[in-house]
């Protein structure tokens, strides 16, 4: 399967044609076309994304699934697994709409898809694509003793958003992408479970930057050299990255400062970004001189 992984900024859309036994349920980019019968007890499934996205979120899922789907708005929901129930599913799932309604509002965008598939599978995945998340139970599990836990599909549903519809030009760019992404599961805790619940995201959130730094990897977000370990380099992309936007929202006040979020969603929606474009956006729907604080932070 095509995959330019060192060319985020590289989107394209897809069709892709599954061949899969008789009444194989599946799942992949954009939406089902056709299924057609073909000898041996097969058939063809067809999936075409016609809206370009970066060919690492391009995936697909096949297989004999239970399911369970409900609606918000014009998005159907849907939740797959093969081992997991649909009253499993239901719960496990329960806070998507939601966390869905919550992003839209902050990214001034609607979601991007008419439809949002979660595959629960066994382990600890987590991972976005173009209109679905796959997520591991290890990950799930936690929330149906305590619901705060509830960060894994925030994460790969914000990503809908910040890293699938607006995406980093290249990997120097990364943060905007995942430390955007890791500050709105902080802002999803705070409007769902009380500032205490975003206090704490922002401490752990400092705690491993500052691991970063006790290796001797205070770095700009932007460093594009090696890293001597994935954890040290998810401190700096991930961590660093959401810490930067808790400043940006004290030094602009909360107002301005998602004032500011949703004009960069909006201009920037199914396009490639780098790091001035998110300053020039913050600049001019905020009127304030921001090049300092960037300059410390990103470059």
């Amino acid at each position: 399967m095509i995959c330019r992984q060192d060319d985020p900024g590289d989107k394209a859309t897809l069709q892709m044609s599954l061949l899969l036994p008789n009444d194989t349920m599946s799942w992949g980019p954009g939406t089902l076309r056709s299924r057609a019968a073909v000898a041996g007890g097969l058939e063809r499934q067809v999936w075409r994304e016609d809206r370009p996205f970066s060919s690492y979120l391009f995936g697909f899922a096949a297989g004999a699934f239970q399911h369970t789907t409900e609606k918000h708005g014009q998005t159907e929901l849907t939740y797959l697994s093969t081992t997991a129930t649909p009253e499993r599913l239901g719960r496990l799932f329960a806070p998507t709409a939601s966390m869905l309604q919550f992003f839209e509002q902050k990214a001034g965008v609607s979601f991007p898809q008419r439809r949002y598939v979660q595959l629960h599978v066994d382990g600890s995945a987590a991972q976005e694509a173009t209109n679905f998340s796959v997520l591991g139970d290890e990950v799930l599990a936690p929330m149906l003793t305590t619901p705060e836990e509830d960060w894994a599909i925030a994460h790969e549903l914000a990503h809908q958003w910040w890293g699938n519809l607006v995406t980093c030009a290249d990997w120097t760019h990364f943060w905007l992408n995942e430390g955007i992404t890791t500050f709105m599961v902080a802002a999803w805790k705070e409007h769902r479970w009380g500032r205490p619940a975003y206090d704490h995201e922002l401490a752990i959130l400092q705690r491993r930057a500052d691991e970063a730094t006790a290796a001797g990897l205070d770095v700009p977000l932007t460093y594009s050299w090696g890293y001597p370990s994935l954890r040290l380099r998810r401190a700096i992309t991930y961590s660093k990255g959401a810490l930067f936007m808790d400043r940006l929202r004290r030094e602009l006040g909360d107002e301005v400062f998602w004032r500011a979020l949703q004009r960069y969603t909006r201009a920037y929606a199914g396009g490639v970004v780098e790091s001035r474009d998110f300053q020039r956006a913050v600049e001019q729907a905020s009127g304030h001189d921001l090049q300092a604080l960037f300059a410390k932070w990103v470059y």
